[in-house]
């Protein structure tokens, strides 16, 4: 299947990597800059570049995979929909609860049309079998869940992105948005049920920042001061639709820690947890049993899971039907709902704010 990659940062090496683990052909690289796009396709050894799409490079791709910043994800997508080509976005779908919203409904309206935003951690084997088994009858009703995501990338010195650029649209947040959407889709994954209610409070121990060659530092010499407004890290409670909570930490600021996913869930009778370091393994506990860990060492890790998660994109696309696993571009704008009541929380002091009322705030 000929695929158009939409971006040339560390994502979208991601992309085409797993693009041809599934046997796919990456015929298109597109670039902010005609440059960028062809340093690119020459360390890919993609045949064709570009600095936009165009009616005439759409012409022979059969899909599209978006790996630009979240401000650029709405053009591209709304492009890909109407023109009837399937697409496959990276988290966040937007920051902009509107664009989210227009794009539901526009992937809604364009039903026949393939789309769906990554969130790869649903693709781990563990956490699809924990999510297998707490829906059995015998798990009986879930009660709380509780887990974090923590990471290091910020801990200062650390290098200067977009992500930092308090004046620019895809600086709204941070920890929230990089790790926050992919815990909050797991959690609603792994069990069922939606977010309706959230509490936030967010953490910024350092606003103030000395930038010397492309790097931040917490204090320093050179006069170039920046002031980076988001979150490094954030508290977050949640009220679930079945009645459960909650509770998430997030940080990008946390030493030591690469990439570590957690989560537990507690019913009635049983309670599982899963951590990313350790992604073959399940813990499960029943009363009076202790804890008892499963392994599955052929199982799967991180790279693999997105290859995962492309391959049932393009079953789909060949098979003209939808997928019980994949993340829909509905789903992705209920979790970009969700940080934006999670942002209003946390700038009002870690108010209760209902997610239905501001969706509804948006969609009217």
């Amino acid at each position: 299947m000929k695929t158009a990659v939409i971006g040339t940062g560390l994502i979208a090496h991601t992309h085409v990597k797993a693009l041809r683990e599934c046997g796919e052909e990456v015929t298109l690289v597109v670039g902010r800059t005609r440059n960028a796009a062809a340093s690119f396709a020459e360390e890919f050894n993609i045949s064709e570049w570009a600095a936009g799409l165009t009616p005439e490079n759409m012409r022979s791709i059969e899909c599209v995979h978006i790996c630009t910043p979240p401000s650029a994800h709405y053009e591209t997508a709304e492009l890909c929909l109407k023109s009837g080509i399937p697409v496959v976005c990276e988290k966040p779908l937007a920051l902009d609860p509107r664009e989210a919203v227009r794009l539901k409904k526009l992937a809604a309206l364009h039903s026949e049309v393939v789309s769906a935003v990554v969130f790869n951690n649903r693709f781990y084997p563990a956490v699809q079998k924990i999510r297998r088994e707490a829906a059995a009858a015998d798990s009986g009703k879930l009660l709380f869940l509780c887990g974090h995501y923590f990471q290091e990338y910020d801990v200062l010195p650390a290098l200067y992105s977009w992500r930092c650029d308090a004046g620019g649209p895809d600086s709204r947040f941070r920890a929230v948005s990089e790790i926050g959407s992919h815990s909050i889709d797991l959690l609603e994954f792994m069990t069922g049920q939606h977010v309706e209610k959230v509490c936030a409070v967010f953490i910024k121990p350092h606003t103030e920042r000395y930038l010397r060659d492309g790097v931040m530092y917490a204090e320093g010499r050179t006069p170039e001061k920046i002031i980076v407004n988001n979150e490094d890290a954030a508290s977050l409670m949640l009220r679930l639709s079945g009645g459960a909570v909650a509770t998430i930490m997030l940080s990008e600021i946390s030493p030591g820690r690469s990439n570590d996913l957690s989560v537990e869930l507690v019913y009635d009778s049983v309670s599982f947890s899963w951590c990313s370091d350790r992604p073959y393994e399940i813990c499960t506990g029943r009363k009076g049993a202790g804890v008892c860990g499963t392994q599955d060492d052929f199982g799967g890790g991180f790279s693999t899971t997105f290859t995962d998660c492309f391959r049932e994109v393009h079953i789909c696309i060949a098979e003209h039907r939808n997928s019980s696993v994949l993340a829909t571009v509905a789903d992705a704008a209920h979790v970009a709902m969700v940080c934006e009541c999670i942002g209003r929380s946390a700038a009002a002091g870690g108010t209760w704010i209902d997610v239905n009322e501001v969706t509804c705030e948006y969609e009217s």
